[in-house]
């Protein structure tokens, strides 16, 4: 006998145990939901212990790992071959062994999900060595920089993690925590890396390149707008003769040279109190949140290189990276590692180098509220691949006054053009309110030539003149 469709929206479906089993739609949400599962986590389509496809979550969508589509977990599993089972979330895997189910149901436990997938750096002084990694979070620390006089036996959690299980207790940085160890999460690669080959000299934009001995091919790499040049093309273009490899930094032109100069002297100089313009911005939200008491504190920006030798730089840093771990999932690279550290901090990876990345921080009460990862590619092109507000000082202005000092400076400097990645919940943000639009394949694709920008998946490259701000 057929089986009718029932009014209430479908059959309802009998269990393999018996029972009746409903949609477990409301549940499943919690993977999509701010901690839940991290873009990034790789996914396999099992049955039987069979694999039938792979690929990685990506906002509420599953990146097939064979042809790049976006899909839906039901079309995931459609797209595996098992349309008709049509109980994605129960044969979708996570590199631990775990159903998409089942981590939705330890999620709506309080059960919390963190990646394999730890800093490499301390989160307070940025330098490597033996670290104590968080049970919890990615941070990881130099017993040191805590002050501990004792490792701590056990699992640990850093301040914050502490905290937040037992907000009612202060936990001391060498306590161990009874609290049941959080799901750990592998993480594919987020950053888009670009189809075509990159690198070429910016001259001849030829690939090949000498590197045993110095002649005409040897390539050499300007320090400010990390273009390259073979080392006759520059002598032929009447450029530059150079007989050896500088041992100080290079540049390719005088605009290069001058805009490194102000870099670094900007860093020296420490904060610097925003101006009154930019103070009202953060008066009028004040106001019209009812937040406004008569007095607006006094706000300070600054610019931060974590390559700098400057020790009162490094607790601001630390605060810029946490504020970007809060708003963010790991951004994870090629190495495997969280790329939101080694830009904080100017480090170098594998096939990816970061020391022209400069931090830029909003401080109020000499607390870091707004930051955001600024790189100045000559004067042509200046981008901004990270920016952020910690979730308490959302909504009062201090963005909108940091990207104003961010686009004042760029103007002081004569750089022409700012790109930045852009989710797609974020691109009505940024077109009607900073002035950016969408970048062309073309435009992207000319900048890529020769240029290493930050392009994250799932992200839209925005661009935008810099407005010529008077000083």
């Amino acid at each position: 006998m057929k089986r009718k469709r029932i009014a209430d929206g479908g059959m309802k479906k009998r269990s393999a145990v018996g029972g009746m089993k409903k949609r477990d739609n409301g549940l499943h949400r919690l993977l999509f939901m701010p901690k839940g599962l991290p873009d990034g986590t790789e996914l396999t389509y099992f049955v039987k212990r069979k694999k039938f496809l792979k690929g990685y979550k990506l906002g509420n969508r599953v990146v097939c790992g064979c042809c790049e589509s976006e899909l839906s977990p039901s079309q995931f599993e459609a797209h595996a071959g098992m349309a008709g089972r049509r109980q994605p979330y129960r044969y979708i895997y996570t590199s631990n062994g775990l159903t998409l189910h089942d981590i939705a149901l330890s999620l709506a436990k309080g059960q919390r999900i963190t990646t394999d997938c730890t800093d490499d750096m301390c989160a307070i002084c940025g330098g490597a060595g033996d670290l104590l990694i968080c049970c919890d979070c990615p941070q990881a620390f130099h017993p040191a920089c805590l002050k501990l006089e004792h490792l701590p036996e056990g699992e640990w959690r850093c301040a914050n993690c502490a905290d937040e299980n037992d907000p009612d207790r202060k936990a001391g940085p060498g306590e161990a925590s009874s609290i049941a160890r959080p799901i750990v999460i592998r993480l594919t690669r987020v950053v888009e890396a670009p189809e075509f080959e990159i690198g070429c000299c910016d001259i001849c934009r030829k690939y090949d390149f000498s590197s045993n001995i110095f002649n005409d091919r040897t390539i050499i790499f300007c320090d400010q707008c990390e273009k390259e040049f073979h080392i006759g093309c520059l002598r032929d273009s009447g450029l530059c003769d150079l007989k050896e490899i500088p041992e100080d930094k290079w540049f390719c032109c005088d605009d290069c040279n001058r805009i490194h100069g102000v870099l670094q002297m900007s860093v020296s100089i420490g904060m610097q109190i925003i101006p009154v313009s930019f103070s009202n911005i953060i008066r009028r939200k004040h106001v019209d949140k009812g937040l406004f008491t008569g007095v607006i504190d006094s706000v300070q920006w600054q610019i931060l290189s974590g390559k700098s030798c400057y020790s009162e730089h490094l607790p601001l840093l630390s605060s810029a990276a946490a504020i970007f771990q809060e708003c963010f999932d790991p951004i994870v690279a090629n190495s495997g590692c969280d790329l939101i550290p080694v830009m904080v901090y100017g480090r170098k990876i594998p096939e990816q180098e970061f020391g022209g990345m400069y931090c830029v921080v909003l401080i109020v009460r000499s607390v870091v509220v707004s930051a955001g990862l600024l790189r100045i590619f000559g004067r042509e092109l200046a981008e901004l691949p990270i920016v952020a507000t910690s979730r308490k000082h959302q909504g009062k202005g201090y963005f909108q006054a940091l990207f104003a000092c961010i686009e004042r400076f760029l103007s002081s400097l004569n750089v022409e053009n700012l790109v930045l990645p852009a989710a797609e919940e974020a691109l009505s943000i940024w077109k009607k309110k900073f002035g950016f639009a969408k970048m062309n394949k073309q435009q992207l694709f000319d900048y890529q030539r020769q240029l290493q920008l930050t392009v994250f998946k799932g992200t839209s490259m925005l661009a935008k003149k810099v407005q010529q701000i008077p000083e």
